[in-house]
């Protein structure tokens, strides 16, 4: 998965998290199933899908007492009662995001900064004859992506650098004022790299209204099997 043309994997994306709104619970099934399979096969670490359990819980508690708890009209919210309907309706609801939220964290897990910028960038492309701003938006797409990686291991290199020269200070407000001591040279980096990208972008030819697909992954026999994956997936999707 992690060879896979980000064009494909953007793709896909699109097209199953449109169907899974569409879709029964037969097709939430198959999808379910088919996730736990790929996180199996890409061998990524379980972990980084903890912070997902976090916001479904949060979602889940918002669409329960949305949707569960129900009160007769005209009166008090505290005369209702839960309805089975109404949690049945929540929890297809958020088995639908879960997957979503599911695939799209594969997704940057298997794919580099970089890439993500340019998969997605590819389809504005066609957006590009209609008006140059589509441009501007891949360009700053692909550079937003690509920016963020850098700027996380600035602020984390700067981190190391504080905790080698003396231990961490436990009171609250020396610990505030040391984290205000690393915000200017953080923000200097910042622009520092933010320049150099500018002139990166200057040397290649790239202004506004202008925007030209770096280097795209030439088309594999891996990627032609994952577009027939998707297909079929998406067909299975429809008919369930």
């Amino acid at each position: 998965m992690h060879r896979l043309d980000p064009r494909v994997k953007v793709g896909g994306i699109a097209i199953l998290s449109l169907l899974l709104t569409l879709t029964r619970w037969q097709g939430l099934t198959i999808t379910s199933f088919i996730l736990l399979g790929l996180v199996a096969f890409s061998r990524t670490p379980v972990k980084i899908y903890r912070s997902l359990l976090v916001v479904l819980l949060w979602m889940g508690l918002f669409y329960g007492l949305a949707v569960g708890w129900v009160w007769p009209e005209n009166s008090a919210i505290w005369y209702g009662h839960w309805s089975l309907d109404g949690l049945i309706q929540a929890a297809n609801m958020l088995w639908r995001i879960a997957l979503v939220f599911g695939l799209t964290r594969l997704y940057t897990a298997v794919t580099r900064p970089l890439d993500q910028g340019m998969g997605i960038s590819y389809f504005f492309n066609p957006l590009i004859h209609i008006t140059p701003k589509a441009a501007d938006f891949a360009l700053m797409l692909t550079l937003t992506l690509r920016f963020i990686p850098l700027i996380v291991e600035e602020a984390f290199l700067i981190w190391k650098v504080r905790l080698l020269k003396s231990e961490w200070p436990h009171s609250k407000v020396k610990q505030s004022w040391e984290l205000a001591q690393l915000i200017v040279p953080f923000i200097l980096l910042s622009l520092r790299r933010a320049e150099e990208l500018a002139e990166n972008l200057m040397a290649r030819g790239y202004g506004s209204g202008n925007y030209r697909t770096l280097i795209l992954h030439e088309r594999t026999t891996e990627d032609f099997v994952g577009v027939m994956i998707i297909g079929v997936w998406g067909v299975l999707l429809l008919i369930y």
